[in-house]
């Protein structure tokens, strides 16, 4: 069960401060299989950001879900190869920054290469908001993530690609940044982490609002994850479920001002106009919903799996 997954305490307090600031290497051992050349890597990195040319780039810092912001610590940690893709990036776009307003040290950080906008953390869910913040002019204007901007310098300067993970959970060594490689799998860093296997009861790939559970550990991590979560009974109180209370909470934090228990229960009546009626395809999948319901529903998760059967 993903919904409520720390009970709806204050989770950015509880759980999400990072021990370490410096990055953690953990890495499989490599398949050279398929291994490129320095110049092919570049190329294939360099690409998107080519077909961009001359459009107005937006650099984003920062996630709305709270175990997801390792950032602050990557931007220290391989300065050199940020500078070296915002160099590249730079003679293709003009550029700007935008961090979280919850985030002053990144944003120092970030101010000698640009300027850098402060925005609520909810605005990671709205592309054009967030564009918005930053230029009057919405066309033309492309997002990236800096983790991509730091992989371009990694291949302009010839080093090795990484992914960045931020993990967390009590059945791990966590509450850090760590690095992997294409190959590594989810029991590679739980190992690594001294992961404690008689305590963990549930893994989670993605933010802790709307992740996804890994039921295989020997799965390779995908390269667009971002976080991994290794839970305990510590971590995730209970997972019983009960009845809607009409508590009205997840109305009340819904970003597109939606009915999540309503559409749940469309869904369940296989009502599927009505579902549609009512916005069900609207949902952004922020996982909101679950995550403040008292009962322990599935919202978010039952609205996701409507969207794609509807």
């Amino acid at each position: 069960m993903l919904s409520n997954l720390f009970s709806n305490v204050n989770v950015t307090n509880k759980l999400f401060t990072l021990n370490d600031a410096k990055i953690f290497k953990t890495l499989a051992k490599e398949d050279n299989s398929e291994e490129l050349s320095a110049k092919e890597i570049d190329e294939s990195l360099s690409l998107p950001f080519e077909k961009n040319k001359g459009k107005k780039a937006l650099i984003k810092a920062f996630s709305f879900q709270p175990n997801l912001n390792g950032y602050g610590v990557i931007v220290k940690e391989r300065k050199e190869e940020l500078e070296k893709g915002l160099e590249k990036i730079k003679s293709l776009n003009e550029v700007k920054f935008v961090v979280s307003k919850k985030d002053k040290v990144i944003s120092e950080d970030l101010k000698a290469y640009g300027d850098v906008l402060r925005v609520s953390p909810m605005t990671d869910l709205y592309e054009k908001k967030l564009i918005s913040k930053a230029y009057e002019d919405n066309d033309d204007v492309v997002i990236y993530d800096i983790l991509d901007v730091i992989k371009l310098g990694q291949a302009l300067l010839g080093k090795d690609i990484e992914s960045f993970i931020t993990v967390y959970g009590s059945a791990v060594n966590g509450n850090k940044v760590i690095s992997i490689n294409k190959n590594t799998t989810y029991k590679n860093v739980f190992e690594a982490l001294d992961g404690k296997e008689d305590i963990l009861i549930k893994v989670i790939d993605g933010g802790s609002l709307n992740g996804t559970p890994v039921y295989d550990l020997n799965s390779v991590i995908k390269s667009e994850s971002r976080g991994i979560l290794y839970l305990t009974d510590k971590d995730v109180p209970s997972n019983k479920s009960y009845s809607c209370i009409n508590c009205s909470k997840c109305l009340r934090v819904c970003p597109e001002g939606l009915n999540p228990i309503k559409l749940m229960d469309l869904y369940k009546r296989k009502e599927k106009e009505e579902f549609i009626k009512f916005g069900g395809n609207k949902c952004i999948d922020c996982g909101l919903c679950s995550f403040v319901c008292p009962a322990n529903l599935e919202i978010a998760q039952t609205i996701k799996t409507a969207k794609k059967f509807n």
